[in-house]
C-alpha cells in the first residue's frame, strides 16, 4: 500500500472516529416529537437535558390516574400488535359473566400466530379464555371469546370501535380482536395508555394480567402451561402488568405498569427493535418516572402557621397550626413547590382545640396539590367576670391614651 493510500485511509479512520465521539445518542435525535409533563421539549434546554433515554419510535409514560409525563409521537397512529387485547377483555368483562363456557369455533381453532391450542368444539370458562388471552396472548382464544360474546367477530369488532368511541380514543380503530396486521386496525401510543388505565381500574383485568402463568386445560384431561409474555413481572420490581405485542408492522411492543410507595405508572413502548429492547426501553421509562414523579410531604403535623389574635383579651393569641401531615405525588420537571396561608386574624373566645381557623394550600404552578386545616393549638376559654371587667377597663384607658386593645395576628408560614 502506498504511503498517500495510508494517509487517505488514516485520514478516514480518524474522521469515523470523530463522527462517534460527537454523534449524539439514538435517543436524541428522536426527541423533536417529546413532550414533558405536556410541554414541548424542542426549544427548552432544561427539558431537553432531562428526555429519558429510549430509543423508540413513539411512546408515553402516564400516571396510573392519567396524567401525562413524558410522551414521543404519543398521537401517531401505528399498527399495535397484541395490545388489542386489551379493548378485547375489556369487552368481553362488559358483555359476559366469567363462569359462562365457551364452544370453541373451527373459525378459532384455525386463527395463526400464538394460541393456546385450541380445538373446534372444546368448551372453557370466559374466565379460562381471557387468562389464555392476557397471558399467554392466545389469538385463538380472543377470536372464540369474540364468537362467544356477539356472536360473530365481525358483531364483536363493532363492539370494540363503540367502545374506542366511548372511550374518546380518536386515533383507533379496530378490525379483529386479536391484533394481527390488518387494513384499518391501529392505534396510538396516548389512546394505549388510555385504555390501559381503563382496564387496571378493573379489578377482574388487574387480577389476570399479573399472573406469572396460565394453565389452560385440553381435549382429554390434559394440561398445558404458558408464561406470561411479559418479562418485566419477574423482572422488575413493583411490576403490575400489562400486555406484550408483536407483528412485523407493529414491531415489538408492550404496555407495562408498575406500583411503588403508592405511585403507580404505565408506559408504552411501541416499535421496539426487539423482544428483549422493549422490555429494556420500559425500564427506562417507568425508572425514569419514579425517579422524577414521588411521593412528596408538604405539610408538617403541628407546625405553626400563625398567631390569631382572641378578641376577648388584650394580649392573648392561639396558634393556628397544620392539622395533618400530608403527602402527595410530585413530578418535580413541573418546577417549584409552593404554600400559602389563608387563616383568620382574630377569633372570639371561647376558642376549642382543633377548631378549624384557616387554610394551607400547596401549589405546583397552576395545579393544586393539597388543602390542609389549619386549626388552634388549644382552648382558650371566655374570661370571667372579674377578667371581662379588668379588661373592659384597660381598653377604655388604652383607647383614650393609647396601647393596643387586642394581640397583633402574627403570620409564621
Amino acid at each position: 500500500m502506498s504511503a498517500h493510500a495510508r494517509a487517505q485511509r488514516a485520514l478516514v479512520s480518524l474522521s469515523l472516529a470523530l463522527a462517534l465521539l460527537v454523534a449524539p445518542p439514538a435517543w436524541a435525535s428522536s426527541v423533536e416529537t417529546d413532550r414533558i409533563g405536556g410541554l414541548p421539549v424542542a426549544g427548552d434546554p432544561a427539558l431537553a437535558s432531562a428526555v429519558p433515554e429510549v430509543s423508540i419510535p413513539a411512546g408515553v409514560l402516564w400516571t396510573g390516574d392519567g396524567r401525562p409525563l413524558w410522551e414521543r409521537d404519543a398521537d401517531a397512529r401505528r399498527a399495535m400488535a397484541s395490545t388489542t387485547k386489551l379493548m378485547t377483555a375489556l369487552v368481553v368483562l362488559d358483555s359476559a359473566d366469567l363462569e359462562e363456557v365457551v364452544t370453541v369455533s373451527r373459525r378459532a381453532a384455525s386463527v395463526g400466530e400464538a394460541g393456546v391450542e385450541l380445538v373446534a368444539g372444546q368448551k372453557m370458562t370466559v374466565r379460562e379464555m381471557l387468562e389464555a388471552t392476557l397471558v399467554r396472548s392466545g389469538n385463538d382464544a380472543a377470536f372464540a371469546l369474540a364468537e362467544h360474546v356477539a356472536g360473530s367477530v365481525e358483531a364483536f369488532v363493532q363492539r370494540m370501535n363503540d367502545k374506542a368511541a366511548e372511550l374518546g380514543l380518536d386515533d383507533t380503530a379496530f378490525a379483529n380482536p386479536h391484533g394481527l396486521d390488518a387494513v384499518g386496525h391501529y392505534t396510538s401510543a396516548s389512546d394505549l395508555a388510555t385504555l390501559a388505565t381503563v382496564a387496571m381500574a378493573d379489578e377482574r383485568f388487574a387480577a389476570m394480567v399479573t399472573q406469572p402463568r396460565v394453565s389452560v386445560r385440553g381435549t382429554g384431561g390434559s394440561v398445558k402451561v404458558y408464561e406470561n409474555s411479559n418479562k418485566l413481572l419477574d423482572s422488575y420490581a413493583g411490576a403490575t402488568g400489562v400486555k406484550t405485542g408483536w407483528t412485523s408492522k407493529a414491531g415489538y411492543c408492550v404496555v407495562a405498569s408498575a406500583e411503588r410507595e403508592e405511585i403507580g405508572l404505565i408506559a408504552v413502548v411501541l416499535g421496539a427493535a426487539s423482544e428483549d429492547d422493549r422490555f429494556e426501553q420500559a425500564r427506562a421509562l417507568l425508572d425514569w418516572g419514579f425517579d422524577h414523579y414521588a411521593l412528596t410531604p408538604v405539610s408538617s403535623a403541628e407546625e405553626t402557621a400563625a398567631l390569631v389574635s382572641v378578641t376577648d383579651y388584650l394580649d392573648r393569641t392561639v396558634a393556628a397550626r397544620v392539622a395533618e401531615t400530608v403527602a402527595v405525588p410530585v413530578f418535580d420537571l413541573d418546577g417549584d413547590v409552593t404554600s400559602r396561608i389563608d387563616v383568620i386574624e382574630e377569633v372570639d373566645a371561647p376558642v376549642v382545640a382543633g377548631q378549624r381557623l384557616g387554610t394551607l394550600t400547596v401549589v405546583q404552578g397552576d395545579r393544586l396539590l393539597a388543602q390542609v386545616a389549619l386549626v388552634a393549638a388549644s382552648d382558650v376559654p371566655a374570661p370571667d367576670l372579674w377578667e371581662s371587667i379588668g379588661i373592659w377597663f384597660t381598653r377604655l384607658w388604652r383607647t383614650m391614651f393609647g396601647g393596643e386593645r387586642v394581640a397583633e395576628p402574627v403570620f409564621v408560614m
